[in-house]
């Protein structure tokens, strides 16, 4: 064989290689290009989901800050005497006052009562009223007889002996949820629809069209665009899903969110314009177009070099990432755990030892608002600043310390386990408090009222747990602040 012979083989030897290796590159450069565009359409979709599961949850946190305030009156009314519903105006009065209750109603347990302005209602016509419900519950109504507005009431029942002995009505109105998305929502030609008990639109905002009073979610959907996947929404809506779907309407494609409020069945639905979906697409697609470039450039020429800088990047975001978490989970001006971070923590301590015994503290400075008005607002913050500095310092292991409120701490101590355990952390903490002047430095008395309770004897959820320990701080301050106080056996 002659040299001529001999270097065909050579050249198929050298090239047969790099073209397997550059087909297998544009291969897996194509399919990553397919897989970018659908993450790029999950990111859009992901993106305008939360933005609708945010409106929605901001819903919920008004209903349920307002009925949150309702229930701490309930308590209070549950060891009161109430002769007759008027007995109870102030307390009332000041309920609506600070809650986002337009209208709120004391009434025995046939209807008749008060409105915070003192007028004599019977709320039986409104039909909401259950005597088997003794929890909290909400109700719709579509025209109230008193106010003759659109409401959702939250029905709070006022339980004594194991009877209702009354309800306290507080009344959140619709209109509201239409104030709260135009002042919420970018898109000026998105629009909005409210349903609540068996899919019942009840509200609605930006729609073109005349809305028939009565239709369900699930009805408007069909009649306004027959091809869209009904039993996709009816499915998600029956798991209490978020979904979304694409709608025509008058011509027009909209690109529509459902997702539950967390109250009954009650569901939002916002939809957006289809031009809105595709240029946001577009522009994230856009970016991860010019990557596929970027990455052709650097996996001919720079391989080594691509796998060191995502090792360095995976490093940094690691870190990154760490840090992030610390920054969210803390509260800036104490560097305790923030009140989300706070609860997080001790319901991870529940879910993994419901069994083993802890504390629950809950207490605030006395007079703080004293204190800011006095001192001023820098002098405040320099006492919540210095507490949290102490805190840390004292509570470094097997407890959760946070800031839940303006002036209101939290301090769960864990494994107490035996009497002998819990005297001495009551103690403890009790001693620690005693003088806050030495705490903070400055000069002005400075004293705490603090409620305690005992995790799992008095209850085994966060919830109920901070409740007792709420209850036992409103007694420490009612018997005359300074001081702590344990429910069980009235410990000062």
């Amino acid at each position: 064989m002659n040299m001529k012979d001999k270097k065909p083989p050579r050249l198929f030897v050298i090239f047969l290689p790099v073209s397997v290796l550059l087909v297998l590159i544009l291969i897996l450069l194509y399919n990553f290009g397919t897989t970018s565009k659908q993450t790029a359409k999950s990111v859009v979709e992901d993106d305008l989901k939360i933005e609708v599961e945010e409106f929605s949850s901001r819903i919920c946190e008004e209903l349920d800050f307002m009925t949150r305030m309702g229930m701490s009156y309930r308590d209070l009314m549950s060891i009161m005497t109430i002769k007759n519903p008027s007995d109870t105006l102030r307390m009332i009065g000041t309920l609506c006052n600070n809650s986002n209750a337009y209208m709120v109603v004391y009434c025995d347990n046939e209807g008749i009562g008060v409105t915070q302005s003192g007028i004599k209602v019977n709320v039986a016509k409104d039909k909401f009223l259950s005597s088997n419900k003794k929890e909290q519950y909400y109700a719709y109504i579509q025209k109230e007889k008193i106010m003759q507005a659109e409401a959702v009431v939250s029905v709070i029942p006022v339980v004594k002996n194991e009877k209702i002995d009354g309800y306290i009505l507080m009344y959140y109105s619709v209109s509201r949820i239409r104030k709260l998305f135009q002042q919420d929502m970018i898109n000026e030609n998105s629009f909005l629809l409210f349903s609540v008990d068996e899919g019942i639109v009840i509200t609605t905002e930006g729609l073109e069209e005349k809305f028939t009073e009565g239709t369900s979610l699930i009805k408007f959907l069909k009649d306004t665009d027959s091809n869209v996947d009904i039993k996709s929404v009816q499915a998600a809506m029956e798991r209490q899903n978020s979904t979304s779907t694409f709608l025509k309407m008058n011509g027009k494609s909209k690109y529509v969110i459902y997702t539950p409020i967390g109250i009954n069945d009650w569901y939002i639905a916002i939809g957006y314009e289809e031009s809105l979906y595709n240029l946001k697409l577009t522009s994230e697609w856009g970016i991860m177009k010019n990557l596929i470039t970027y990455l052709l450039i650097l996996i001919f020429v720079f391989v080594i070099g691509m796998i060191a800088i995502t090792l360095i990047m995976n490093i940094i975001y690691l870190r990154h990432n760490k840090n992030l978490q610390k920054e969210v989970d803390m509260d800036l001006l104490t560097g305790l755990y923030n009140k989300i971070a706070t609860e997080r923590e001790i319901k991870k301590y529940m879910e993994e030892n419901p069994k083993t015994g802890a504390i629950m503290f809950i207490f605030d400075i006395d007079d703080f608002k004293g204190i800011n008005d006095s001192m001023g607002h820098v002098i405040g913050d320099k006492v919540l600043k210095s507490i949290g500095r102490y805190m840390r310092e004292v509570f470094q292991e097997n407890s959760v310390v946070g800031r839940v409120g303006g002036d209101e701490f939290i301090i769960f101590i864990f494994r107490v386990e035996s009497e002998q355990d819990l005297n001495e952390e009551v103690q403890k903490v009790n001693n620690i408090f005693k003088e806050f002047t030495e705490i903070v430095d400055i000069e002005a008395p400075i004293s705490a009222s603090i409620g305690a309770a005992v995790y799992p004897i008095e209850a085994n959820s966060f919830e109920e747990l901070y409740k007792v320990a709420d209850s036992a701080l409103y007694k420490a301050k009612k018997n005359g602040k300074n001081q702590l106080v344990q429910n069980r056996d009235n410990r000062g």
